[in-house]
């Protein structure tokens, strides 16, 4: 079960995707990103189990990037073969066809169910792609600002609805790929808050973007921390901002996808750096941190070369992309919190210069231990509501 989907933003070719991979048997469970106690404490509607964490999105090469639904051995076997032959040759929209129609691949696959989607550039140009065997379920959905947008796995119905809502950044960026980022970075970003209710249909656990980068190569967006807030008082004149207590981070190592998760202190601190007096920061205790190592589909890691690829190199919280999540909440008398009827949830993607960076880690030992962010960007997060 998985959810993968393939759109256009502004022309801009986009392939997202989760990285559970599910059983039917509920008993069988890992912990993960989005629910750190989920092997010991799982919820009482959990009816499959969770075994594994992989990629289901993927690079080929930098003319084809693919997403895959289904059964994991049978996506092995094609995108391992797909790898291959794109070390000899080139791979064009004609080839990939002739690929996927091949009878021998229909023979490799056998009774599995599995279906790919994705995009391929030659020198026709951007050519998007959708294959499915043994009556893998992809739909082909036309939706104001995405164009066709194709959409396979158990999250196909969660992700049309987020997208006929019209997800968008509240600030435009100055470029097409900033454009595509920042969406991309809204869409999986609201779908990552929501994470708890997704693994109960058998996706999520963290969500994976690739996308045309400005050189016209396909590449995974990289360098992300995602944060939640809650806005309370949100139209007042003195709006009250409160860290969500978990963040997340995701970074590559060579293939790796590496998500590192933060727990943190409800009991910020104001500090003032570097004694500079309109230079005001505050600063987030760091409880716990963990990190979880996601393999791409294609190929297969030893524990000892993972353990290789890691060693020595430092998890570095501080992103190029952060993505913002503000919650509109208020607090009866009972002291419980709800949601604000009629008011939206907003995403402030950010983008920071290496620099101008106003999230901070301090990591000694490599350990995470504070969060510090700069007073100007909290108000700029405070007051959204405001605008």
């Amino acid at each position: 079960m998985t959810l993968i989907a393939a759109f256009y933003i502004n022309n801009h070719p986009v392939l997202i995707g989760d990285v559970l991979i599910t059983c039917p048997d509920p008993s069988k469970r890992i912990n993960i990103p989005t629910d750190e106690d989920l092997k010991e404490s799982p919820p009482e509607d959990l009816y499959r189990g969770i075994t594994e964490l992989s990629q289901k999105v993927n690079i080929i090469t930098s003319n084809l990037m693919v997403a895959w639904s289904g059964d994991q051995c049978a996506a092995y076997t094609i995108l391992k073969e797909l790898k291959t032959i794109s070390d000899v040759e080139k791979i064009t929209r004609y080839s990939l066809k002739n690929f996927f129609e091949n009878a021998e691949i229909s023979e490799w696959i056998g009774n599995l169910c599995v279906g790919f989607i994705g995009y391929i550039i030659d020198d026709d140009g951007i050519k998007e792609f959708e294959y499915s065997f043994n009556e893998v379920e992809i739909h082909q959905k036309t939706i104001h600002t995405y164009g066709s947008v194709f959409i396979a796995g158990s999250g196909s119905d969660d992700l049309i609805r987020l997208l006929e809502e019209g997800v968008q950044p509240r600030k435009p960026s100055i470029s097409e790929f900033d454009d595509a980022v920042i969406h991309s970075l809204t869409i999986c970003g609201a779908l990552l808050a929501k994470d708890c209710q997704n693994i109960l249909s058998s996706y999520g656990g963290s969500f994976e973007i690739a996308t045309l980068n400005k050189q016209g190569i396909f590449e995974k967006v990289n360098d992300i921390t995602y944060f939640q807030w809650l806005v309370s008082n949100c139209e007042s004149s003195n709006p009250k901002l409160d860290l969500v207590g978990k963040a997340y981070k995701l970074t590559y190592i060579n293939d790796l996808l590496v998500v590192v998760t933060l727990l943190m202190g409800q009991t910020p601190m104001s500090l003032n750096r570097d004694s500079v007096p309109l230079n005001y920061f505050t600063e987030f205790h760091i409880d716990k941190s963990r990190h979880y190592v996601i393999p791409p589909c294609y190929k297969y890691f030893k524990k000892n070369e993972i353990d290789s690829l890691l060693s020595g190199v430092p998890i570095e919280i501080t992103s190029s992309f952060n993505c913002n999540h503000l919650f509109p909440v208020q607090q009866n008398q009972s002291g419980d919190i709800s949601f604000v009827p009629g008011k939206n949830i907003i995403c402030k993607p950010q983008f920071f210069p290496e620099k101008d960076i106003s999230y901070i880690v301090k990591c000694p030992n490599y350990s995470p231990s504070t969060l510090i962010i700069r007073n100007d960007d909290l108000d700029y997060l405070r007051n959204s509501y405001n605008f």
